[in-house]
């Protein structure tokens, strides 16, 4: 059955050429999740500024199958700071990578709009969002108890991080230990101490790696290009 969808809120994740003149667009949308639309003659429409990402889109299609057609497109660009641009690019390529097609999430939407909207972006802004994300999907680990015992994180205690199982007990003198103290922290959003922040760094690229199974981020190359550049 061909269904149409129209005026549908949106943001471009990401997009690749279609033979000679089209797109394919990955969206992220309000109420049907992660969605692939090709735009017929995209690379010369006039409607070409946007297929940007970090731009508030209404957007139409038409469709049967997994890949729709672009119907219609329109939008709003937000502020996003230049510095803000590779780290939410990064972003994009976490949802397109992780994300299921067709897996409506209002929450997931939501909390990616926030995090465009908010113009005084941090990096704990952008841990926040890797945490609820890996959350969402069901790979993060109760990080409010000890992997074995069940036994709530004592801030006294330290304690090393598993991405199969969460944080285990273990010695002080133990390589690359967490105090308890700052897992609590991260887990009531309390990033005031760079030790926190630099704890939820390591502890999410920890997940992130062991469910990317040997597969390596593009924006993560882009951003050693970068640095190695300057």
């Amino acid at each position: 059955m061909l269904t149409r969808v129209s005026d549908q809120p949106a943001y471009l994740l990401h997009r690749r050429d279609w033979q000679n003149t089209s797109l394919i667009l990955d969206l992220l949308t309000c109420d049907f999740g992660r969605v692939s639309v090709l735009a017929k003659g995209g690379k010369n429409s006039r409607s070409k500024a946007f297929y940007q990402p970090f731009i508030r889109l209404s957007v139409s299609w038409t469709g049967r199958h997994e890949l729709k057609t672009l119907v219609d497109i329109d939008g709003v660009s937000l502020p996003v700071a230049e510095q803000q641009y590779l780290p939410l690019l990064y972003i994009n390529e976490l949802i397109s990578v992780f994300v299921p097609v067709h897996d409506p999430n209002l929450e997931l939407f939501q909390l990616y709009e926030m995090l465009l909207q908010n113009i005084d972006q941090k990096e704990a802004d952008l841990r926040e969002f890797e945490k609820e994300l890996m959350n969402f999907l069901g790979y993060l680990p109760d990080t409010m108890v000890e992997a074995r015992t069940r036994m709530p994180i004592d801030a006294r205690q330290h304690y090393q991080f598993l991405a199969s199982d969460g944080f285990v007990m273990c010695s002080e003198t133990n390589k690359n230990t967490i105090n308890g103290a700052s897992i609590i922290a991260w887990n009531e959003k309390n990033y005031e101490s760079p030790a926190v922040l630099q704890m939820a760094k390591a502890v999410m690229r920890c997940i992130i790696d062991f469910n990317l199974h040997g597969k390596e981020l593009k924006s993560r190359i882009i951003y050693r290009k970068i640095q190695n550049y300057f």
